[in-house]
Parts: C-alpha cells; sequence; structure tokens
C-alpha cells in the first residue's frame, strides 16, 4: 500500500458501512406472502385467519354495496398456484386500489373459506382498533 493511501482506506471503509448501516432493508416495509398457507386453509375449510397473499388480478367485479359498504371487488390469482382469491375491499372504510388486470398485488386481510379458493376481506385499516389492520399493495404503494 502506498503511504499516501494508508489513512484513506480506513476512513472510506468507515463511511461506506456507515452509510449501508443507514439504509432499512426494503423487506422490512412489506411484510412476506404466505400462498402456502392459504393453500392450507382451502384444503381444510379454515377461516378466520389473517394471511397475506401474492398474485395477479385475474378479473375485476363490479362494486357490491352492503350494510357495512361499498366493496371494490376482484379475482387474484395467487402466484405459483392455481387458487383464487375473491378480495373484497371496502371503500367507505379504505382506499380503492386502481387494479387492473394483470396487476401484481400483495393482500394482506382475513380469509374465509369457500368453495371456490376463498375470499380475502378486511383489506383496510381498523378504525375501531379491535383487530389486525389490513392492506392492499400495488407498485410499491401501500392501500389501507
Amino acid at each position: 500500500m502506498l503511504p499516501a493511501m494508508r489513512g484513506s482506506l480506513p476512513l472510506a471503509l468507515l463511511v461506506a458501512l456507515a452509510a449501508s448501516a443507514c439504509q432499512a432493508p426494503a423487506s422490512t416495509a412489506t411484510q412476506a406472502a404466505d400462498n402456502a398457507a392459504i393453500a392450507r386453509a382451502f384444503a381444510e375449510h379454515r377461516s378466520e385467519l389473517e394471511v397475506t397473499a401474492q398474485g395477479q388480478v385475474e378479473r375485476l367485479l363490479s362494486d357490491e354495496t352492503s350494510d357495512t359498504g361499498t366493496h371494490q371487488r376482484f379475482i387474484l390469482k395467487l402466484s405459483g398456484a392455481t387458487q383464487t382469491l375473491l378480495i373484497t375491499n371496502n371503500v367507505r372504510i379504505g382506499k380503492r386500489v386502481p387494479a387492473a388486470v394483470g396487476d401484481a398485488l400483495l393482500v394482506h386481510g382475513e380469509y374465509i373459506w369457500n368453495d371456490q379458493g376463498g375470499l380475502v376481506h378486511f383489506t383496510h385499516h381498523d378504525p375501531d382498533h379491535s383487530r389486525e389492520g389490513g392492506w392492499i399493495e400495488r407498485l410499491g404503494v401501500r392501500y389501507d
């Protein structure tokens, strides 16, 4: 090593380490999907489970209005599987997702079994703070 570089190498290494310590890993912002857990819940006819699903929008459905509010609805095909889920997103409480057929989404909410693959609802924050909040993530933007 040249005498002029002796002091600069440790300083450069220290600066690089400090900079990397200040950056949060991308995975801390996004909860990991567990499509296998959803497949097990479907096979076992289980309901009322908090799940995180990853997939692509297969079909957009018309909104449905009930006494709990207007629900944005679409079919999500799970990544790496043939199973589909009906996603019902209450837009009176949460935000409408600008979803289109083919969009990749990450969805967190409550799974309810049905013979067509199941559905996920409570994909929004909980205004009562009595349960875990849900969300839908599209292109790095979270809608809750």
